[in-house]
């Protein structure tokens, strides 16, 4: 009979495969948390070793934490030197409590977290890891002596992630948000401190003060390429119109409410920063309402007809005004064959943009099929949302180490 393991967990991608996260615990309510944090770091490929101080203990128990990490829980130190474990590639203190960030800034060293926390310290002064510290506690605490605490620590490299604030507490962030931000403070991609601009989601025109002109399109692709860039460590600004899904809190995200403010925003962000790659994967209208009423339209067949304009091609805007941007552009069509879509994907290229991601209706109604091309040719051919958005970020990777 096979084994039951019943600490085993669903996997939601590799960027941590084979690499060991210790997770370090101090005593906040905020510990409680702390066994999903594990699985989740474990979904990701993640080794985790996890210390916890013992007032922590009062919050989370040593036998939750080993299950969910499936490792032997360090709560006091022995003679195998468990505060010096070799290779460890990020220590994340979550959460982080006034007490704790006290004795860490002050160099006491005296249970197995602080102990740890000063082992890691002189290993991230020698380059070899990454520390990554998530406070929690109430907000009346974040006095002067938290803060000057907390710089000290960000003074010698220590990555510091601010908590959420809701209902006058400083709390840890969500467990996808922690892992994440160590994704991106470990990443080795040549996107890290990049910027890049994603466009996303419909952008449609106003009809009335309350009725939009749109498609059905809902930016889920353009969101996934933004996540991904953001956890290779790229400087993300992603922009999406107005009815898309709801971005990742993290990202600096800008909602365009339709093709006029869209226009603008894409032009003022890029004429107001220096952006490295530019992806232009939102919905754009080819055509909008020539004017816009003011107010609301009544009901019962007031509105008897909508005269409408074309708009103009942002795209080719963006590539008159700004032309060293790398430009990633999207082509969506219905009832051509898979060669005509590829012979448009290249003529597009062809025209200046640097690449072009194509697709169309028939390849999305069980997956998410794709074709990336340049004024080459076929690139590459991924065959879901999460395939493209690597993939995508993959040429780009090339791009820069050429």
């Amino acid at each position: 009979m096979e084994k039951n393991d019943d600490a085993q967990i669903e996997k939601m991608g590799d960027n941590l495969e084979g690499k060991n996260i210790a997770l370090l615990i101090t005593g906040g309510i905020a510990a409680y948390k702390c066994p999903s944090l594990a699985r989740h770091f474990r979904q990701y490929g993640a080794n985790v070793i996890v210390y916890q101080t013992p007032e922590s203990r009062n919050y989370v128990a040593e036998r939750a934490l080993e299950w969910a990490s499936k490792n032997p829980v360090v709560s006091g130190l022995s003679a195998a030197a468990e505060h010096l474990h070799e290779g460890i590639d990020a220590y994340v203190v979550a959460p982080l409590t006034y007490n704790t960030l006290a004795k860490f800034s002050n160099g006491i060293s005296d249970n197995a977290v602080t102990a740890t926390f000063a082992s890691a310290l002189g290993r991230l002064e020698a380059g070899k890891t990454s520390i990554i510290i998530f406070p929690a506690m109430h907000s009346s605490m974040q006095n002067s002596i938290y803060k000057e605490n907390l710089e000290r620590l960000a003074s010698k490299g220590i990555k510091v992630i601010e908590p959420e604030y809701r209902m006058g507490k400083a709390n840890l962030p969500g467990m996808h948000h922690i892992v994440i931000e160590v994704i991106r403070q470990i990443s080795t991609s040549a996107l890290k401190g990049k910027n890049i601009l994603v466009t996303a989601g419909p952008v449609g025109g106003k009809i009335d003060s309350v009725r939009l002109m749109t498609n059905i399109f809902r930016g889920r692709l353009g969101v996934m390429i933004a996540d991904e860039a953001y956890m290779r460590g790229a400087n993300v600004r992603l922009l999406m119109g107005q009815g898309s899904i709801e971005a990742p809190g993290y990202i600096n995200t800008a909602i365009a409410g339709d093709f006029d403010e869209y226009y603008s925003k894409v032009m003022g962000m890029l004429s107001e920063k220096h952006y490295d790659f530019g992806i232009f994967s939102a919905a754009v209208a080819d055509y909008v309402p020539e004017e816009a009423i003011k107010g609301k339209i009544p009901s019962k067949g007031a509105l008897k007809s909508i005269p409408v304009k074309q708009t103009l091609k942002v795209i080719e805007e963006v590539r008159k005004n700004f032309a060293g941007l790398f430009m990633a552009t999207f082509k969506f069509e219905i009832g051509v064959s898979k060669e005509k879509l590829e012979e448009i994907a290249k003529t597009r290229a062809g025209k200046g943009y640097d690449l072009v991601v194509a697709n169309r209706d028939e390849d999305m109604q069980e997956g998410h099929n794709a074709i990336i091309a340049d004024s080459t040719g076929i690139i590459a051919e991924p065959s879901s949302k999460k395939e493209i958005a690597a993939s995508l970020l993959n040429i780009l990777e090339k791009k820069i180490r050429k």
